[in-house]
């Protein structure tokens, strides 16, 4: 096999992966990008699914043609390839004017053996080349989150299997190198669709971590444990946003706020962390979120949004916005 391949792709997947890299964060020492990494730990833990995935779409078009022609049955293979073909440069936008970024890739030996087994097996009448050119591609259509569970595909399945096995966890984390153990609950992502988080009781608290943060997963052989108390936090931080924790030490009251005409309009466009409200009464809206989620939403929409309880999420806005007011008045 070449030391490296060279994998022509559009633009738009090649940004793709970029950000990805900056998202679930593959840096080398020195700060700058750990391509190579990322491309082959992408390789290792998708394509396996992304084969399943062209099988079922193959086994559907012979079966379709099968149903729907008289072909004879040895030449119903060739067309359904060739039709899939056609179908992966349609819908991932390949064809040859857009191939305008080749990217260079090593194999490592956490690889070798996966695409010695794609280049012996896999490839049919497709090159190498070719074959991780459509596969990045379909990997780049699939939501954020869900291109996080493939990134990190090793940590999610030891997570589950602890959760069914209801078994206590150890880690570390990409930001410390402190041990953490922790009653995992279960694992959610963020109603935006951007990342997945593992709720857990900690330190018996609930809380919640970033899963693509998350490393050396190891299953404890102790049961774990979850007051029902917070199972529930948990529970509605499922509902209402997982990266946001609950102050369990304090009584929970509902969150009021006032929103003007142009604050509603705000709150319908602006989706990012907004939170779901239980009633609504005219312009007051009424919400069982976290005071964390509910400061970090309504801070942006500034004089449009008024908050009437509770009187610490007031304080916090009057703290934010009194500062902001400071700083400004200096320059």
């Amino acid at each position: 096999m070449e030391d490296k391949l060279k994998i022509y792709i559009p633009d738009s997947v090649n940004n793709i992966l970029l950000k990805d890299m900056e998202r679930f964060e593959f840096y080398k020492k020195d700060g700058s990008l750990n391509k190579n990494e990322f491309y082959n730990t992408l390789i290792v833990n998708y394509y396996e699914q992304y084969e399943e995935n062209q099988s079922a779409i193959f086994a559907h078009i012979k079966d379709t043609i099968k149903e729907k022609s008289s072909i004879p049955d040895a030449s119903i293979s060739d067309i359904a390839a060739d039709i899939l073909q056609y179908v992966d440069v349609r819908t991932y936008q390949l064809d040859k004017e857009k191939y305008d970024v080749a990217i260079a890739m090593k194999p490592t030996k956490k690889s070798l053996d996966d695409i010695e087994y794609i280049q012996n097996y896999l490839l049919g009448n497709s090159t190498l080349s070719n074959y991780f050119r459509n596969m990045f591609a379909s990997y780049a259509l699939l939501p954020q989150d869900k291109r996080e569970t493939i990134v990190f595909k090793s940590t999610f399945e030891l997570v589950k299997e602890a959760i069914e096995k209801q078994r206590k966890i150890y880690f570390t984390t990409i930001n410390s190198k402190n041990p953490h153990v922790v009653s995992p609950y279960a694992i959610s992502n963020s109603k935006e669709e951007l990342f997945n988080y593992l709720l857990c009781q900690f330190n018996d608290i609930p809380y919640s971590f970033r899963m693509g943060r998350i490393r050396q997963v190891k299953i404890l052989n102790e049961t774990a444990e979850l007051t029902e108390e917070n199972i529930a936090y948990l529970d509605r931080m499922n509902r209402y946003g997982p990266q946001f924790s609950y102050e369990t030490k304090k009584p929970q009251v509902p969150i009021v706020v006032r929103l003007t005409e142009r604050g509603q309009k705000q709150f319908k466009a602006m989706y990012l962390h907004r939170p779901t409200p239980y009633r609504i009464e005219d312009d007051i809206y009424y919400f069982d979120c976290s005071r964390a989620q509910a400061f970090q939403y309504f801070s942006r929409l500034g004089s449009n949004a008024m908050v009437l309880e509770p009187a610490e999420l007031i304080e916090d806005l009057h703290r934010f916005y009194s500062f902001a007011e400071r700083k400004y008045r200096r320059t």
